[in-house]
């Protein structure tokens, strides 16, 4: 079974990743298929071809949860909030808490 998922590469003190396309029993790191595109955290920028992606979920292939709550937020798109669970749970405040 084929993943998205994410791929660490870095310099010292300078992640970032690469969203690649991989079998699921390999390493992201370095037996990848094909790259996808980038992100770079230092900056929170998402660069993906999001087209591509969409393509790959409909030929059977899966998406990790932390890729797809980074594409739903920058998009909105409800193709990637399926493959994440979303907290609708509140946080009690310590007033809500100590009344209780």
């Amino acid at each position: 079974m084929l993943i998205i998922r994410l791929s660490r590469h870095w310099r010292t003190k300078k992640p970032f990743y690469r969203v690649v396309l991989t079998e699921h029993t390999k390493p992201a790191k370095s037996w990848y298929k094909s790259v996808l595109w980038s992100y770079d955290p230092l900056n929170h920028k998402l660069d993906v071809k999001v087209d591509e992606i969409k393509e790959y979920i409909s030929k059977w292939s899966q998406i990790s949860s932390r890729l797809a709550k980074m594409l739903f937020n920058q998009t909105k798109d409800e193709t990637f909030s399926k493959f994440f669970v979303q907290n609708t749970k509140t946080r009690k405040t310590r007033k809500e808490e100590k009344k209780s």
